[in-house]
């Protein structure tokens, strides 16, 4: 159980007893909030879900994704395949090597979201003509918005740990203590990369 730990001499007080059990409170809420990020991706999918098949008819030729959906893909699978280098780089200590997969992730990450910008400038230039065709395609578009929307704000957010250790790690001596920070920011792309194929199933089948 965590307790109150006061530094006599230095007046600092922290509220883990130990290293081990900072640690620990620090896994324990990041599982939580992915838990939390779950369940808020897995009731979006649901709702979309729910208003598609209130629908009895459903268009022959709903307009396809972008293509530039399918760069975006790869590039997020790249930037998982990166972290999964750095964990790796991490593990053998070599600094170089967590530097070069940290840019590489972040650069991906970026363009990522560059593609995705992309591709809804692509849809909303067709919007109009998909618009005014029937509900059906009305729907579609409005949850190919909700997906991928959502998505992209989480990517934004999870390029501040990035840049954070990517910082500490170009510009200062790479330490073990910032391993877990490490681990806890490749685990998040890990799990945007799976929310990611999950929406983007759910839009081919279901759109």
């Amino acid at each position: 159980m965590a307790t109150l730990h006061t530094d006599a001499g230095s007046g600092a007080r922290g509220v883990h007893a130990s290293e081990e059990a900072r640690a620990e409170a620090g896994s324990l809420g990041f599982k939580l909030l992915l838990a939390t990020l779950g369940m808020l991706f897995g009731a979006v999918v649901l709702g979309v879900l729910a208003i598609r098949l209130g629908n009895t008819s459903r268009p022959d030729a709903l307009p396809p994704l972008p293509w530039q959906v399918w760069v975006s893909t790869v590039a997020l699978f790249a930037t998982s395949i990166a972290f999964m280098e750095v964990v790796a780089a991490q593990r053998r200590g070599s600094d170089a090597g967590i530097r070069v997969g940290l840019v590489t992730a972040g650069c991906l990450a970026l363009l990522f979201s560059a593609m995705q910008g992309w591709a809804w400038y692509d849809w909303y230039e067709g919007m109009p003509e998909w618009e005014a065709a029937t509900q059906q395609y009305r729907i579609g578009v409005m949850g190919f918005w909700v997906f991928t929307s959502l998505h992209v704000a989480h990517v934004l957010g999870g390029l501040v740990p990035l840049a954070m250790v990517g910082w500490y790690a170009v510009f200062r001596t790479w330490t073990a203590s910032r391993s877990g920070l490490l681990r806890h920011t490749a685990t998040y792309w890990h799990f945007l990369d799976a929310v990611w194929i999950v929406l983007l199933v759910t839009m081919l089948l279901v759109l």
